[in-house]
């Protein structure tokens, strides 16, 4: 009787020992994998290049006029555009905006727009301008061929003023309509964000 009890307590302390050593362990285990998380985290969200605190979101709503400028090849336009534009980190702005349009060659292109020269957002007081290059492309609307809707990625290049150093990305969705074969109105919405590198003054 005696020998089965000391069985019993021996087997009893190991166990207790197993499940302490367990719980040791999984504390253990449970701190290496919120270390790891952590940098991990850290490494993705670029922690280690410092707080994003030049960054800003970006908002902008526009409404602007745009024509098609005929070249010398039938499928190459010119793409001016003009507008107003109000702008989060700006308020009210003038926009101006060069590109060309590349029609489709074949069945299964998209209709592609480039700009030619970045797109500037400008303040009403003229103190500062957001510049942007663009690529988008454009679908007409099945329902009326006058009606075009336009996607754009849009990459900031700098500007003037506090934007002078600016960068970021950002996308625009755009709704044209024709009221000429070569001359129209739009409206378009951008959201993104800005990066403002600090000074190395």
């Amino acid at each position: 009787m005696n020998h089965q009890f000391d069985e019993l307590a021996k087997g009893i302390a190991q166990s207790v020992s197993r499940r302490a050593a367990l719980k040791k362990f999984g504390v253990g285990l449970a701190g290496a994998a919120l270390a790891c998380f952590l940098t991990i985290s850290r490494s993705l969200a670029g922690a280690d290049d410092g707080p994003s605190t030049n960054a800003a979101a970006i908002r902008v709503t526009t409404g602007n006029t745009f024509a098609l400028v005929p070249t010398s090849d039938p499928n190459v336009f010119g793409h001016p555009v003009d507008g107003v534009a109000q702008v989060s980190l700006m308020g009210n702005c003038h926009f101006h905006g060069e590109a060309t349009i590349y029609l489709p060659t074949s069945a299964g292109q998209p209709i592609r727009i480039l700009s030619s020269s970045p797109w500037t957002l400008t303040s009403s007081d003229g103190a500062n301008s957001l510049k942007f290059d663009t690529e988008g492309t454009a679908t007409f609307d099945p329902a009326n061929s006058l009606f075009a809707n336009l996607t754009y990625k849009v990459t900031f290049v700098g500007g003037t003023g506090k934007f002078a150093r600016a960068r970021g990305t950002g996308t625009m969705e755009v709704t044209a309509e024709f009221t000429s074969p070569l001359d129209g109105l739009a409206n378009w919405t951008m959201k993104g964000v800005v990066i403002n590198p600090p000074s190395d003054n």
